[in-house]
């Protein structure tokens, strides 16, 4: 049911969705989905939370991290930055991000996950750039980071038919300059110590 909601909201957008079209396309009749899910909202709510949950992957983050994998996280991050080669998923992320304007309780999922992503970031760039000195530098970059990878997704959906090769290669470029100029920063920290 929550795979035929998805679809349904690629399609049509949350608002244009009804129940009773979500209970049709998934088979399930509208009191089980009433069952199952008080309102509409719980439906969105759940696929807002594990969307942005899965597109994180945050296990595999805090893995590299935890075993001091610098290609690893570097690519966690530039992964972060690369736009989703799914046009379905993207939109769907759109209608997550306007949603979000319009309901609180789908506002608050977003700012978590965004919270988490935030400090899934950090964790990162404290890990390739350490230093109680830099923190300022990585909470910049990471924020950076972050805005580059939403502008990157509305760009898209508003010009899909644009090659955004050479955008993405820029931004990546941007990211590894700072991330690099962090690392020497912490270098020389450390050897001043």
């Amino acid at each position: 049911m929550i795979d035929q909601a998805r679809k349904l909201f690629i399609e049509n957008g949350f608002h244009a969705t009804g129940i009773a079209q979500i209970a049709r396309e998934s088979g399930v009749a509208v009191g089980q989905l009433y069952r199952d899910f008080s309102a509409k909202e719980d439906i969105v709510a759940a696929i807002v939370d594990t969307d942005c949950r899965s597109f994180m992957a945050a296990e595999a983050l805090r893995l590299a991290i935890q075993q001091g994998d610098e290609v690893a996280v570097r690519d966690w991050i530039r992964q972060f930055v690369l736009p989703e080669d799914d046009l379905d998923d993207s939109r769907l992320f759109a209608e997550i991000m306007a949603e979000a304007g319009r309901n609180s309780r789908i506002a608050a999922i977003f700012d978590a996950t965004h919270n988490d992503v935030r400090i899934l970031m950090l964790d990162a760039l404290a890990m390739l750039a350490p230093g109680e000195a830099l923190a300022d530098k990585r909470v910049a970059l990471a924020d950076t980071i972050l805005t580059m990878s939403l502008g990157l997704l509305h760009h898209q959906l508003v010009r899909p038919q644009m090659d955004v090769a050479s955008l993405v290669h820029s931004l990546l470029h941007i990211i590894d300059r700072d991330i690099d100029a962090l690392r020497v920063e912490a270098g020389m920290a450390r050897a001043r110590a």
